[in-house]
Order: C-alpha cells, then structure tokens, then sequence
C-alpha cells in the first residue's frame, strides 16, 4: 500500500473516532413490502422506456450478510457465475459479459479499470441502503460498459432524527460467522453515520467431487474467506438549500480460491482491498439544481498461487458535475461533464499506467401531457486512444389507458452502447492488443405494464421484449505459442423476453406479497471476423436460456417469512455447443419474530439456503454449498 493511501486511512481512522456513526435502514414493527416495479424512482427521471428494479426493504434486511452476488441471483433475471463458494463472481445481463454491466455507487462508475467489471462476491450489501437495476442499455446515462444494464448502489440514507443504534450477530452452517455494527444521529443541521462488519467462513463443506472416477464424497479443503470493512457518510446541511456529504466505503476480502473438481491444489489465494472515497456538494436556486462529486477509489489484488504472484493497484480519481433544471412538471434537463484519470501499477504491465477520459453528457425529459413521459439522452466520450461515437438514448413512457382499477402502458427506446477496451486488454504482456477498437451496440425494446390498485391489494405485471447488436465483440484467442491475446472477433446478438409480476395485499395486522419473474435469453454470434463457422448461431458459454423466479414476503404481527425460489436452465461450457450443465432449482427460506425490549426490539432470523440439497454448479467442475442454515440476532436501540 502506497504512502498516500495510508494517509487516507489514517484520515479516516481520525474521522470516525470524532463523528458518530449510523445507523442503516429503519426496523418498524409492520415489516413493508416495498413494490418492485413503481415508475417515479430517481433511477427512472431520465430513462422512459427502460425496465428498472429495487430490491425491497424486508429482503435486504433479512439477507443484510450476503453478497450482492448473492441477491442479484436470487431476485432477478441476472446470471451470477460463481467459481465456487469462495471464488470470483461475475454477472451475465441480457446475454452480455460481465464487462458490459455498469456498477455505479452514489452514481459513479467503481469497475475496476484493469478488469471493467466488479467481482459481485466483494461487494456486500451490508454497504448499502438501496440497491436498483436498470435493464437494457444506459450508455447515454452511464458511460462505458453499461450494454447489457447497470447495477445502482446508493449509501443508507439517514433521515430519521435522534440517535439510532444496532448490533447483529450470526452463526451458520461450515464454520460461517458475520457480526455487523451500525449507529447514527441526525438532526436538522447533521446527519453522521456509519457502519462496521467481519465476516469469515471456512466453506468445509462435503460435496461429490465429479472430477474422480466414481464422484467420491469428499470434504471441502480449501475455500476459506475472511472478509471485514466499513462505511461512513457524513451530510451537513449548511443551509436550507446547500449541503455537504462525504461518504467512504472500505471492503477487505481475503479468500483461499477453491480448486475445480479433479484438478490438484495448486493453494491458489487472493487479497482484494477496495476503498472508496467521495464528497459531494449540492445546492438549489432559481438556476436549479447544482450537483459535484470527488472521488478517489483505489483497488489492490494481490493473487498467488504455486507458480504466480501478481499485483494489481490501481488509483481512479473521478470527478462529476451536474446541473439540473426543471420546469414544473412538464419537463427537466440534466446536463454535466465526468472526468477520469487512472493510475495503475500492475506487475502484468511490466510498468505504470495512466490514462484520461472525459464525458459530457444532455439528460432530457419532457411530459407533454399527464400520461406521456419521453427521454432523450446524449453522451459523447473522450479516451486517450479512442474515438468513442456519440450514444443517444430516445425512450417514451405512454399510460394510454385505464379501466376503472387497470392502468395499462406501453413503453419503449432505443440506445446506443459502447465499451473501451480495459487495461488488461491492451497493456497485459505478453498478449495485451493495443489496436483493439471499442465495442459499439444498439439495443431496442419494447413493453407493456399493467397495474391493479383496489384498497389494500396491489398487482404489477410487466413484460418487456428487447435485442442487442453488439459489433467488435472482444474476445481472449489462444495465440498458439503459449499465450493468449483479445481480438475484435466477432458480431453478437442477444435478444430475448423479460416478465415480472407482483401481489401485494393488506389485512389487519397482516401483510402479504408474491412476486414471480422470467427471462428468455438467446445471446448469439451472429458474425464471425476471425474463426471457425461451427460457432456462429450457437448461444454463447454461460447464458442460460430460462431462468424464472419466485418469492414471497408475510408478516404477522411481529412474525416475518421470506421464501425464494429460482430455477436456471441448462448452460453451455464451449462455444460450439458441444458441452453443457443442466438445469438447477434452489429454494430458500427464512422465518423471523421481532420482541420488543423496552424502548428497543430484538430481532431473530432462521434461513436455510439451498433448502432442497441440490448438487448444482455456476461454473464447471466448481462445487457449490449444499442445505446450509443460518440463526441471526440483531438489536436495535
């Protein structure tokens, strides 16, 4: 770790020894259960015609120890490859690579810059208040990477006046152990608060190892993790329209890489240290709204195994502004300017690497009538290098009709995409290409939603039909002479159909929902520059081409259940087709009850994942946990 970042830490370490810390969302003793889909959310101002969804409250509270990995597989239509219980995870929306989902934390990019993705196991929800997902391409809105969609991630928002405090505790199954410290205090002028975990887990699970002759049961030896961290965010409000927050987020994760079925333990491991940094001034005047954020993120790997020890330490310093202007509620204009300079050391570059990229970007929503929402958005980028196009977006929301309690709308757009090569791609040696072009894609879709309101029941259903072009796919091709290199290989398209549709309902003290999802998705080389023909029109390695989901929430009184129930279909390990896993179902399930204590409440969880003992895996010959359980204490003051 560099000087400078010590420094950081020290400041930090400084900071949280003045500041209170706080506490993350609010326990009520009615559990609610936050609607699924609901236009008006602020990731939805400037993306009509987008599909976009929040994980709601009771389920982040219950699964607050998992991983964003975790969550995404299990509530929405997104593929989550995990390289076991211990390994990486890496996300497949709408047919694309996991470089082609954006993750944005209080609204700005955190990939990784060598690698232009995030591994999903790292990031725990712990860090988070909110978590959205916006379907389909968000170029315009988002930059670089975001074609298949985009994960938002927003800190805790701490409104509540007073002082707030809990503590958590749990235990589970294969030596797994998580506590979790959140505290607060807001008032008029402040709002400080933060929060603190640890978590271990020796993942000694048995398994069939498939990779012997006769699948003998054996124990799991090697997939251990440790991971701790925390967040602060700190809001001054300096005025009734001015304000000033800081906010950081410090992930440690250091995890023995479990070994594929029939392969010998080479003791591979990695450290990931990931620390973000980002203060954020805001102001409102007849003008509008005012918005600058600076960022600093640094992100060290450290991977050894046998014959391998490689660094990585990347700084990205970000800075952002916005202005906003809205005029009633007939239309708003956002436009702003992002600003990025990395700088990494990686023991693969054989030196240090920097580089600068600009954006501007014109987010444009206009409602010429109640019913009608249109968005028109623009960015233009500007890399070292590269001579990215222009990306528009052009979106409509039509409410065109309603039947006493139906409301019927019919939604659409159309996007441009790109992707800049990553670090690895270019500067790896040997094999990095530096002549790579950027990826570039257009993504249509179209779809209807239905909503039902009558008292204390509510119903959403929504279905959304969408493609993907892709061109100058970037692909990793065996070189011949002991290397691999990235070429621009090959034209994909990826198109499929999306379904969601929820319940909820009222009675009493009682409080149920249900919610069922499905996602076909057929993502294929459509064109070949280089390469055999054997693989053109084949769905491309670890896109499933069903998945489907089902959950319910009910509470009673100080009773809470959760279930979720997710099924995969089959997958393809090579590009021709030739090979493939099947299909897997997991069920999950959670009962808790909340008892008062006074002034305070204490909460007790029982979940079992995997309740079924399905042998499934994500990745190939990687063994994944079978039933596991998991007791949870949490006190709130």
């Amino acid at each position: 770790m560099t000087t400078f970042h010590k420094f950081i830490f020290c400041l930090l370490a400084s900071s949280c020894t003045v500041a209170t810390v706080a506490v993350a969302q609010q326990d009520t003793t009615h559990y609610e259960l936050g609607a699924v889909e609901v236009f008006g959310k602020p990731a939805e101002v400037y993306a009509a015609g987008s599909r976009v969804f929040s994980l709601d409250s009771s389920y982040l509270q219950t699964y607050s120890s998992a991983s964003l990995a975790e969550a995404l597989q299990t509530r929405t239509p997104l593929y989550l490859k995990s390289y076991g219980a211990s390994g990486l995870s890496s996300v497949s929306f709408r047919g694309t690579s996991a470089s082609h989902t954006a993750v944005l934390w209080n609204g700005l990019n955190i990939a990784i810059p060598s690698l232009g993705q995030n591994d999903f196991a790292t990031l725990p929800l712990s860090g988070v208040g909110d978590v959205a997902v916006q379907h389909g391409a968000a170029g315009a809105t988002y930059g670089s990477g975001a074609i298949g969609g985009a994960v938002m991630l927003n800190s805790p928002d701490y409104t509540e006046k007073g002082f707030r405090a809990a503590l958590q505790q749990e235990v589970g199954s294969f030596g797994r152990y998580y506590s979790h410290i959140s505290a607060g205090y807001s008032s008029e002028k402040i709002a400080v608060g933060g929060s603190a975990y640890r978590q271990q887990a020796q993942n000694n699970f048995w398994y069939r190892n498939a990779g012997k002759f006769g699948a003998p049961r054996e124990r799991m030896a090697h997939a251990g993790v440790a991971q701790h961290g925390f967040t602060q965010d700190v809001t001054w409000h300096l005025s009734p329209k001015t304000n000033l927050a800081f906010s950081s987020w410090y992930t440690y994760t250091d995890r023995e890489l479990q070994p594929a079925m029939g392969a010998a333990d080479n003791n591979a491991a990695q450290l990931d240290k990931n620390l973000r940094l980002l203060t954020s001034f805001g102001h409102n005047s007849r003008w509008g709204q005012t918005s600058i954020k600076a960022a600093y993120f640094s992100d060290f790997l450290h991977y050894t195994d046998n014959h391998n020890n490689s660094r990585t330490d990347i700084g990205t310093w970000q800075l952002q502004a916005e202005q906003t202007y809205t005029y009633g509620r007939r239309w708003s204009l956002k436009g702003g300017l992002n600003l990025q300079y990395f700088d990494a050391a990686v023991d693969g570059y054989g030196g240090k690497v920097t580089e600068k990229r600009a954006a501007a970007f014109a987010l444009f929503r206009y409602e010429p009538v109640q019913r009608l929402a249109l968005s028109l958005n623009l960015r233009q980028a500007f890399v070292e290098g590269f001579n990215p196009v222009p990306t528009p977006t052009l979106g409509a929301n039509w409410k065109f009709a309603r039947f006493g309690q139906h409301y019927i709308s019919v939604k659409g757009n159309v996007s441009g995409s790109y992707r800049v090569p990553t670090l690895n791609e270019r500067f790896w040696r040997p094999g990095g290409n530096p002549d790579l072009k950027p990826e570039q894609g257009w993504n249509y879709e179209a779809g209807l939603r239905h909503l039902f309101a009558k008292g204390a029941v509510v119903v959403e259903t929504e279905a959304t039909a969408y493609t993907i072009l892709l061109d100058n796919w970037v692909q990793w091709t065996d070189t011949g002479v002991g290397y691999w290199t990235p070429l621009n290989l090959q034209k994909v398209q990826s198109q499929g159909l999306e379904f969601s549709s929820r319940v909820s309902a009222k009675a009493g003290k009682a409080v149920v929902g249900a919610a069922a999802g499905y996602a076909f998705t057929s993502s294929e080389q459509v064109k070949s520059y280089e390469g055999a023909a054997a693989e053109l029109h084949r769905q491309l390695p670890y896109v499933p081409l069903h998945k489907a989901t089902f959950s319910t929430d009910a509470s009673y009184r100080t009773w809470r259940f959760i279930g979720n129930l997710t099924y995969t279909g089959r997958r393809y390990t090579t590009a021709n087709n030739s090979e493939s896993m099947p299909g897997f179902t997991l069920l999950g399930l959670s009962v808790g009850k909340q008892f008062k204590l006074g002034r305070h409440q204490l909460h007790t969880t029982l979940r079992t994942d995997n309740a079924t003992n399905t042998r499934y895996q994500t990745m190939v010959n990687r063994a994944m946990p079978p039933r596991s359980y998991t007791f949870s204490l949490r006190y709130i003051i």
